[in-house]
C-alpha cells in the first residue's frame, strides 16, 4: 500500500506555551491566524465596505445578473435566453446567467463564513482565499507534517500575487475554483487512505462543488492533477496490494461520476453550447476547439520563469501595463510569483526530504510551468493540445501557473520538515550550516556590491534591457525628436522596479538562508525559526498583494449610470437593436459595452468570451465588407439584424443617416438607420448556398437586400411567393423564450425572424404544429409559412437544462446519504450511541 507522503518525519511543535495546549485548540489558533492574515491584507475592503474593482469583467458580471433578474421578473420563468447581447444568445451554456444556484454546500458556507467580514458585499471573495488557505493546513497535517511547515504552505497558496488580482479582474468564479484544489486533493488523499463511505460522499461533494464554481478551464487542470496523484498512488501500490489500486481507482472514478452529476445542471448545457460556440465547432456535433494562435495567447515565456526569483524583473503586471516590458502576448495580467522562501525550501525538500511525494509534487510542478509555456514550448502543449479530451477548448496557457502555489506550497512544506529533521542531528549538519552561511555571506556581499555600483548596473542593463522589441520605433513615431527622453524615462521606471525587487530578493535570501543556518546551529529556537521564516513569507507576498488591492466604491453599479443615449433609446417604442461603433471618452470599446443590455437594450454587440461561434464569423466576414471604402459598414448585415440605431463616438454620413441624439455627457452621437427591417418580415425569394463561402459572396454583393432575398443551405421543396406590404407580419408577443408572430399570407411565403439560429432548444409552430426552421442569412431563423392567417410560435425549451435539473438534485441527494450514512459508521458516533443505549433505564427512549 502507498504510504502517506511524510509518515516517518513525526515532527513535534515549537517548544512554549502552545504546546502545552491540546492538539485541536492549535490547530485552531493557526486558522485564526490565518483569518487575522487576511483581516489585515484587505482591511479596506472589509472595513470600509469596498470593491475590489468597478469595471472589467465585475461590471460585465453585473450586467448579465442585472438583465438576467429583470427579465426573470417580468416574464416569471427561468432565463435561457438574452435577447440584449449580440443580437440573441443562450445565458445558460456560456454560463453568463444562472437561474438557479444549485451549489448547494458553497451558497450556505459563504454566507456563514461573509459574517466573519462583516457580511461586506464584495468581502465574499476573500473568503475562498481563507478557505484555500484552511484546506492548505489541514492537507499539510494529514500529510504529517507539523504546524509551522503547514502555516507555512497555506500562506503560500492563500497571498499567491497570481491569484490575488482576480477579484480587480472580476474573476471570482477561477478564484474559487482555484481555492478548492487543496481541499479536492485532501479528500482523494482521505479516500485512498480510507476507502470509507464518508470519504466518497464527502469527495463526491466537493467535486460537484468544484465543477459548480463554473470555471471549466481551472476545474480541468485540477482533474488532471488529481488523475495523476491516482497514477502515483497506483504505482506505489501495485507491487504489493493490487486490490487497494483497484478499489482507489473505482472510488475516484465514482466520486468524479457523482460530482459530475451533481453539476450536470451547468455541465449538460455548457456542453450542448460548446458545440455551438467559438470554443466548439460552431455546429451541431461538431468537435472542433479553438484555433491553435487564439488559444496560445497568453502564452508564458521561458524567459520569465526568473521572476519566480524576482517578480519585478519584467516589470509590474498588468493589462497593456506600460510598466511591463515582458514576453506574454497580449499582455500579463498579474505577477506570477508565489515567494522566495517557498521556491528555497522548495531546494531543501528536493535535497534533503527526496521521498516518493516530493518527486510527484516536483513533477507537477514542472508540468504547469511546461505546459504555460504554450507555443513557446510546443513539444508538450501541441501534444495535449491535439489528443487530450477537451483541452483544445481552453485558452491561455499561462492559467496554469494558478496551481503553482499549491504545488510549490506543499514542496516548500516538506523542505520546512526536512529542515526539521536536520535539526535533530548537528553533527550530520555541520557541513550543510557551513555552506549555508558561505552563500549567505556571498549574497550579503552581492548586496553590499550592488548598492555600491547602482549606476554602473543601471547603465549596463539598460543597454539591452527593458525595451520590447519593436517599442523603440513605437516612440519614435509617437514623440519624433523627444523620442530618446521618453525612452530615458520609460527605461528609468523600469530599471526602479527591477532593483527594488532585485534588492529584496538579496535582503530575503540573506535572511532565509541565514536563519535556517542557525536554527541547523541551535542558535535560534524552533519558535523563533518558525516566526521569522512565516515573517519573511508574509512581508516577502503581502508587499506585492497590497499593491494588487485597490478598494473602490462598493457602488459597482455607478458604472451603469443612464446617460442622454440611454435615455433617448428607452423612450423609442418597438422591438430594435442598436449598433454601438467606436470608443466613448474614456476608451471603452462601445461594441462590447453591456451597458445596453444593463438597461434592457437589444445590441448587436457586447461581451462574452464564449459567444455563439456563427455569429462571431459573420462579424468576420460581412460586417466590415461594405463595398465603399470610405464607409465599410455592410449595411445589409445591419438592416437585417434590425439596427434601426447607431451609436457613433463620431460623425457618420448625413445623407445616408438622421442624427436623432447627441449626449455631450458621453460624446456620443445616435443615428437613425433608415433601412433597418423590422423584427419579422417576409423574404420574396430564397437562394440556395451550399458552402459557408458562398452565402457570404452572396451577403458580401452590393445588390444584396434582406428583404427581398433570403439566403438558405438547403432548397424549399415550393417556391415561395412575393408578399405585399400589406400583408406584413406582425408580432404579437415578445419574450426571451417565446415569440408569437401574426402571418397572413396570399400563398406559399418564407417568414424570416431577425433572431440568431441555435438550433439546440428552439422550435417553431404554425397553428400548434411544429415546422422546420431555416437556417437564413446565415445567422438568421425562417420558416415557410402555407397561405391564409396563421400564427406562428417560436418557442425556447431545451430538454438538457430539465434532464441536468433533475440529475444535479438526485446526484446531491446521493452524495448526502453518503455522508449521513458514513457519519452514522464512525467508530466514535457508534461508540457513544452503544454508551447511551445501555446506561438507559429498560423501558426508556433513547
Amino acid at each position: 500500500m502507498a504510504k502517506a507522503p511524510g509518515k516517518h518525519h513525526h515532527t513535534s511543535a515549537p517548544a512554549g506555551r502552545l504546546s502545552s495546549l491540546s492538539p485541536t485548540v492549535q490547530d485552531l489558533l493557526c486558522i485564526v491566524f490565518l483569518y487575522v492574515v487576511t483581516l489585515v491584507l484587505f482591511r479596506g475592503i472589509i472595513f470600509d465596505n469596498a470593491a475590489f474593482a468597478a469595471g472589467g469583467d465585475t461590471a460585465n458580471a453585473i450586467s448579465y445578473a442585472h438583465a438576467g433578474i429583470t427579465l426573470s421578473e417580468a416574464e416569471h420563468t427561468d432565463i435561457l435566453w438574452m435577447p440584449y447581447f449580440f443580437s440573441g444568445m443562450p445565458t445558460f451554456g456560456p454560463v453568463a446567467f444562472l437561474p438557479h444556484d444549485v451549489n448547494y454546500v458553497q451558497k450556505y458556507v459563504q454566507q456563514i463564513l461573509n459574517l466573519l467580514y462583516l457580511n461586506g458585499r464584495w468581502t465574499w471573495y476573500i473568503i475562498y482565499f481563507l478557505l484555500g488557505g484552511i484546506a492548505m493546513f489541514f492537507l499539510l497535517r494529514v500529510l504529517k507534517l507539523s504546524r509551522p511547515a503547514a502555516l507555512v504552505a497555506a500562506l503560500t497558496f492563500m497571498l499567491s500575487p497570481y491569484a490575488m488580482g482576480l477579484p480587480s479582474e472580476g474573476h471570482g468564479s477561477k478564484l474559487m475554483a482555484i481555492s478548492y484544489l487543496p481541499l479536492v486533493f485532501l479528500l482523494t488523499h482521505l479516500l485512498f487512505e480510507r476507502r470509507t463511505v464518508l470519504m466518497f460522499g464527502l469527495l463526491s461533494a466537493a467535486i460537484g462543488t468544484l465543477l459548480l464554481t463554473n470555471h471549466m478551464q481551472i476545474v480541468y487542470y485540477e482533474f488532471i492533477i488529481i488523475g495523476l496523484y491516482l497514477l502515483y498512488t497506483v504505482i506505489m501500490d501495485f507491487p504489493a496490494a493490487k486490490l487497494a489500486a483497484v478499489q482507489k481507482t473505482l472510488l475516484l472514478v465514482g466520486a468524479l461520476l457523482v460530482g459530475l452529476c451533481i453539476s450536470s445542471y451547468i455541465y449538460l448545457s455548457v456542453y450542448e453550447y460548446s458545440q455551438f460556440s467559438m470554443r466548439g465547432g460552431g455546429t451541431a456535433g461538431s468537435s472542433g476547439g479553438l484555433a491553435y494562435d487564439y488559444a496560445t495567447n497568453w502564452s508564458w515565456s521561458p524567459w520569465e520563469v526568473i521572476v519566480l526569483l524576482i517578480p519585478g524583473f519584467y516589470g509590474i503586471a498588468g493589462a497593456q501595463s506600460p510598466y511591463y516590458w515582458g514576453f506574454v502576448e497580449p499582455w500579463t495580467n498579474a505577477n506570477v510569483y508565489v515567494g522566495l522562501v517557498p521556491v528555497v525550501l522548495m531546494i531543501f525538500a528536493l535535497r534533503f526530504r527526496r521521498t516518493g511525494f516530493t518527486i510527484f509534487m516536483s513533477l507537477i510542478a514542472l508540468l504547469l510551468v511546461v505546459v504555460s509555456f504554450g507555443r513557446n514550448f510546443p513539444f508538450v502543449y501541441d501534444a495535449m493540445f491535439s489528443y487530450l479530451p477537451f483541452f483544445n477548448k481552453f485558452r491561455s496557457p499561462e492559467m496554469t501557473l494558478h496551481l503553482l502555489p499549491f504545488a510549490l506550497g506543499v514542496l516548500a512544506a516538506c523542505g520546512y520538515a526536512g529542515i526539521e529533521g536536520l535539526a535533530k542531528n548537528v553533527k550530520d549538519s555541520a557541513g550543510l550550516i557551513r555552506t549555508l552561511l558561505i552563500i549567505a555571506g556571498t549574497a550579503a556581499a552581492v548586496l553590499l556590491l550592488s548598492l555600491l555600483l547602482k549606476s554602473t548596473m543601471q547603465e549596463f542593463l539598460s543597454s539591452f534591457l527593458f525595451l520590447k522589441d519593436g517599442e523603440a520605433a513605437q516612440f519614435h513615431r509617437q514623440y519624433g525628436a523627444r523620442a530618446q527622453d521618453a525612452l530615458a524615462q520609460v527605461k528609468q521606471l523600469r530599471f526602479d522596479i527591477l532593483w527594488k525587487d532585485y534588492i529584496k530578493f538579496l535582503l530575503l535570501f540573506v535572511a532565509a538562508i541565514g536563519i535556517i543556518a542557525f536554527f541547523l546551529k541551535k542558535k535560534v529556537s524552533a519558535a523563533l525559526f518558525a516566526a521569522v521564516i512565516i515573517g519573511l513569507l508574509i512581508v516577502d507576498l503581502g508587499s506585492i498583494d497590497s499593491r494588487l488591492i485597490n478598494p473602490q466604491p462598493a457602488n459597482v453599479e455607478q458604472a451603469f449610470r443612464t446617460d442622454p443615449t440611454i435615455q433617448y433609446l428607452k423612450q423609442q417604442p418597438g422591438l430594435f437593436r442598436v449598433f454601438p461603433v467606436g470608443r466613448d471618452h474614456a476608451g471603452q470599446d462601445l461594441f462590447m459595452d453591456n451597458t445596453f443590455a444593463y438597461f434592457g437594450l437589444s445590441s448587436i454587440g457586447g461581451y462574452s468570451p464564449a459567444k455563439l461561434k456563427i455569429y462571431q464569423t459573420l462579424l468576420d466576414s460581412c460586417l466590415y465588407r461594405g463595398v465603399d471604402p470610405s464607409f465599410p459598414l455592410n449595411m445589409a448585415v445591419l438592416n437585417m439584424l434590425n439596427v434601426r440605431y447607431i451609436v457613433a463616438s463620431g460623425r457618420l454620413p448625413e445623407d445616408r443617416f438622421r442624427l436623432v441624439n447627441a449626449d455631450d455627457q458621453r460624446h456620443l452621437l445616435t443615428y437613425e438607420n433608415p433601412g433597418a427591417l423590422p423584427r419579422v418580415f417576409f423574404a420574396d425569394t430564397a437562394i440556395t448556398a451550399s458552402t459557408d463561402g458562398a452565402t457570404f459572396r452572396a451577403m458580401n454583393d452590393p445588390g444584396f437586400n434582406p428583404a427581398r432575398t433570403a439566403v438558405l443551405y438547403e432548397t424549399l421543396p415550393d417556391p415561395i411567393g412575393r408578399v405585399d406590404s400589406m400583408h406584413a407580419p406582425s408580432i404579437l408577443s415578445y419574450q426571451s423564450r417565446e415569440i408569437t408572430v401574426a402571418a397572413e399570407a396570399p400563398g406559399t411565403s418564407l417568414l424570416v425572424l431577425s433572431e440568431v439560429y441555435y438550433p439546440a432548444g428552439w422550435k417553431a409552430y404554425i397553428d400548434g404544429k411544429e415546422t422546420k426552421i431555416h437556417r437564413t442569412n446565415y445567422i438568421l431563423r425562417s420558416v415557410v409559412v402555407p397561405s391564409g392567417k396563421h400564427q406562428v410560435s417560436f418557442i425556447f425549451d431545451p430538454p438538457l437544462y430539465r434532464a441536468g435539473w433533475t440529475l444535479s438534485n438526485a446526484a446531491w441527494g446521493i452524495a448526502g446519504i453518503c455522508c449521513i450514512f458514513g457519519l452514522l459508521r464512525l467508530p466514535a458516533l457508534r461508540r457513544r450511541m452503544n454508551a447511551r443505549t445501555e446506561s438507559a433505564p429498560p423501558g426508556a427512549h433513547v
